[in-house]
């Protein structure tokens, strides 16, 4: 059997995640498969490992809702913080008519972006581009970050303007942001190794609840960081799929997705053991 028809959790290398992979890493917990934790997590990658789940951003679901199956025992979001943060060097009731600079964000950051730009800050987008240089005399521009990025601008970010896109959307949408799905390969999902990775999940989870001061004063470091802000960023997270979660993807995507040449997420295809929204 190939590397790429070996049973394996892909991670996306992203501070939501990152305990997980950190107590893995340490040998506080474990699975039954390996782990590889992956930069960038996407869907074309995650379609080049056919027998691997993957827990990646929650965008890259609509191009694999055909080949794959979300799995609701793992997941990644927040009662109201995304990690995604819009930054601006003025109020921003005094910026309008912008140029969206998205640097490296990944596509979910988009997706959150463009569903509250407009109906939540009352600012309109004139051009979107991603580490492009941008013209010499351009409009206002504002950035969006997340990631390990967002974290350490929130605690070094003087004289700017930071707000975070998932209280936007909390705020719009009564319901929380979600940032990565778990999802499996259709043929998988009667697996053995599936059903034995499935039932190990609970126990990592909670070794990542036990362990947290230690997991947080690590990547504090790692971060660059405080671990007071690593503290707030996650004493609202959850890590399953909820059923406020489920209608939450359901809302995003129809809000979030034009222009961003996205098949169209009218459902979920979750497990069968799943239970829906």
């Amino acid at each position: 059997m190939s590397t790429q028809e070996t049973p394996a959790l892909l991670l996306d290398d992203h501070p939501a995640l990152a305990p997980l992979a950190l107590a893995i890493e340490q040998g506080w917990g474990t699975l039954p498969i390996s782990v590889r934790v992956v930069a960038n997590l996407n869907a074309h990658t995650v379609q080049e490992y056919p027998a691997a789940l993957a827990c990646l951003p929650l965008a890259e679901y609509a191009d694999l809702q055909t080949t794959h199956t979300i799995v609701p025992d793992l997941a990644a979001g927040d009662q109201h913080d995304a990690g995604t943060l819009l930054v601006a060097d003025r109020r921003l009731d005094e910026v309008d008519q912008v140029i969206v600079d998205l640097g490296a964000t990944s596509r979910t950051s988009e997706l959150l972006t463009r569903a509250t730009l407009l109906k939540f800050y009352g600012i309109t987008a004139v051009a979107w581009t991603r580490d492009e240089p941008l013209p010499e005399e351009t409009q206002q521009v504002i950035a969006i970050r997340d990631g390990g990025e967002a974290l350490y601008l929130r605690d070094t970010a003087a004289n700017r303007i930071l707000s975070d896109l998932g209280r936007a959307w909390f705020i719009l949408s009564g319901l929380p942001p979600v940032s990565h799905l778990l999802l499996a390969p259709n043929n998988a999902l009667t697996a053995p190794w599936l059903t034995e990775t499935r039932a190990a999940i609970p126990d990592l989870l909670a070794v990542v609840a036990s362990r947290r001061r230690e997991l947080r004063r690590t990547l504090a470091e790692r971060y660059g960081v405080s671990r007071e802000l690593l503290h707030q960023y996650y004493s609202g997270q959850f890590l399953t799929l909820t059923g406020d979660a489920q209608k939450s993807i359901l809302a995003l995507f129809p809000e979030g997705a034009w222009e961003m040449n996205l098949p169209t997420v009218s459902r979920l295809n979750l497990a069968p053991w799943a239970k829906r929204a």
